[in-house]
Parts: structure tokens; sequence; C-alpha cells
């Protein structure tokens, strides 16, 4: 989408890592935790200190059964772990993770670079940003997410609330738990796994995917962050109805909510919203 300013256009095949042993750490000794700062399905992520290195970071927990089954489920089809994932994606722009590992009883962790900042919906939500730190802030994230498919992978869940915003303006990419390989075994139709309000038509039809289900997912942030609304006009509380849109109709264009946009701009993001992957750029 974006030329070959953010790295190359076809992704590298990420090869699985051999089989290494987690790293069993004592997390009450290891960590000073300073508050709960997120809460997930499956995990509790918390501001910390890390008292063998001495630095603030982000810990984020998985609950032990949970982690049990996710790991198995994991093996089974050969997908990396988010921590061997978040490790192989190198990138000014993408949260960087310092380890993972397992505690003494059995919880999967990570450790992650602490940002101090708040979630792009927060940002569009309680700022106002003129147009130029808006296409800057979206131009940092279209980076990152370059980023994640040159090192051959696709994020499944990007959106607002995956993008944090420090207090400079500088964005960060954060969560790979859903994100899997670009390759044809997770390409195949059926993964329908992420967010509803930015999820790619071929995913809620069950085809099969590729990177450009995320370049659809960034559109549907690009188009909101804009004009604080969604390229469909389904209730939010109806998840059907949503799901019928993305099927059946093309979202409604940016130039018509918000026809003081430049025309290019707005047809570079048109195009990412395509209903059809085909007519979607070919890369971020």
């Amino acid at each position: 989408m974006f030329g070959n300013l953010f790295g190359p256009k076809k992704p590298n095949t990420p090869k699985p890592p051999p089989a290494v042993k987690l790293r069993r750490v004592n997390l009450v000794k290891r960590f000073t935790i300073i508050h709960e700062i997120g809460q997930g399905s499956m995990s509790h992520v918390y501001k910390a200190i890390d008292n063998e290195v001495g630095r603030t970071v982000c810990l984020k927990v998985q609950d032990c059964d949970k982690t049990t089954a996710a790991k198995a489920r994991s093996t089974q089809v050969g997908r990396m772990s988010e921590g061997e994932i978040g490790q192989r994606i190198i990138h000014p722009h993408v949260v960087k993770t310092h380890e993972y590992g397992v505690s003494p009883k059995g919880e999967y962790f990570l450790v992650m670079e602490f940002i101090d900042g708040f979630s792009l919906q927060h940002t569009r939500q309680t700022r106002v940003l003129d147009l130029s730190t808006k296409i800057e802030l979206l131009a940092q994230s279209a980076e990152a997410l370059a980023a994640v498919h040159a090192a051959g992978f696709i994020h499944h869940d990007f959106g607002p609330k995956n993008l944090l915003v420090t207090h400079d303006d500088w964005v960060k990419l954060i969560d790979f738990g859903l994100a899997v390989p670009n390759t044809p075994a997770f390409q195949r139709p059926g993964n329908r796994t992420g967010t509803l309000q930015y999820m790619a038509p071929e995913l809620i039809r069950r085809e099969s995917t590729d990177e450009r289900l995320d370049i659809f997912s960034w559109g549907v942030t690009a188009f909101e962050f804009f004009t604080n609304r969604l390229p469909y006009d389904a209730s939010a509380s109806d998840p059907m109805a949503q799901m019928r849109q993305r099927i059946n109709i093309e979202p409604i264009g940016l130039d018509q909510i918000a026809p003081h946009l430049p025309a290019e701009l707005t047809a570079l993001i048109n195009k990412t919203l395509a209903k059809l992957k085909k007519d979607r750029w070919d890369s971020m």
C-alpha cells in the first residue's frame, strides 16, 4: 500500500523454531507488581518492576488452565507462541518482547517493554487532533503492520485497542495472541478470530486468508479515526447484522462521510476496505 517505504512487499516465511524448554521463573520473586493495567479472557497484564534488570516492564500472565489448553492447540497445529512471534518482529512501532517463559505454577508469561500511553481508541475519543497528526499516527501504525507482514505473520486482531499512543505521539502495535504465520497451513478457511467490528469479510465467510485481512482491519481503523464511526451502519449490539453487511455490501465510502479529506487519502483508505480481498492493496 505504501510501496517500498516500509520493507519488502512479499513476506518472509517464518520457519518454526526447534522445540525449546521454556525458562521457569518465580514471578513473585522476579517481579514487583505496581498495578494491573489490563485483563483479557486468558490473561492479566501488569505494570511491574523487573527486579533482575531493574526496569519497568509490562508483564502478561496467562491463566494456568487456559495456558495448558492453548499450548496444546498451538502444538497440534504447529503455531508458535505469542512470545516466539513477538521476538521475531523487531520494529520501532512494534512492542518489544524481552522474554517469555513459564512460572512454577504453569502460568505462561511474557515480559514486554512498558508503553506509557493510551490506546488509539482512547486517543480518538479524548483528544482533538489535527489532520496531519492523525495521518502521522495512522502512518506509524501502517509501518508496524508492514513489519508484521514482512516478518511472515498475520496479526489477526489489528485495531485501535491494540495500538498504543505515547504522550509524544509515538505508536506501538501490541498483542500477538491471535497472530499466525502467513503460510498455507494458517491461510485455510475456518479461522474466524479477531474483533468483529474490524474483521475482514473473508473471515466471516470462512474463506482462505492472507495479510490482506489485516489491511482491511487497518482500513476500518483509519475510517473510524477520521469519522468517529464505522464504515457499516449496523448496530454494534447486533453482531449478526454486522456480519451480513460485511458479506453482502460494500462499506460506506470515506468520501461520503468526510468529503473534506484529501481525495488521495480517501481513495487509499477506500481501497483497503474493498469487500473482496483481490480488490484491496496487495501489501501494506
